[in-house]
């Protein structure tokens, strides 16, 4: 998906969303958030791939954009297609603002919508 503006079009879907980018919009998230179906996807690979000043707003934005899904009760799954453990997951979302138990939650959700 290219923008999060598109995403209250799949909001009655039980779809995952994967956006390229992670932009501040409080509008779209809330609406996503109303039905509990649909599911942003959150690519850690973006951040483990990435250097320096890249890697420091990928973080940024992830961590604004979490924060946005944690407010508004925004249903967001973590992953990542490197070999990853389970627990390294849950702490790479400890660095984006997360709880370890919505770490583990986040990394539950992947298998529930797969």
């Amino acid at each position: 998906m290219n923008s999060i503006e598109e995403a209250p079009k799949h909001r009655n879907k039980k779809v995952l969303l994967l956006l390229k980018n992670y932009t501040y919009d409080e509008g779209s998230v809330k609406l996503v958030a109303e039905k509990k179906k649909a599911c942003f996807l959150i690519d850690l690979d973006r951040i483990i791939n990435s250097k320096g000043l890249q890697r420091a707003l990928e973080l940024s934005r992830m961590r604004t954009f979490l924060g946005l899904c944690n407010r508004f009760g925004a249903f967001y799954a973590l992953k990542s297609e490197s070999d990853r453990s389970e627990e390294e997951l849950i702490n790479i979302g400890l660095l984006l603002g997360l709880n370890r138990g919505q770490g583990k939650f986040a990394v539950k959700m992947l298998e529930h919508y797969i």
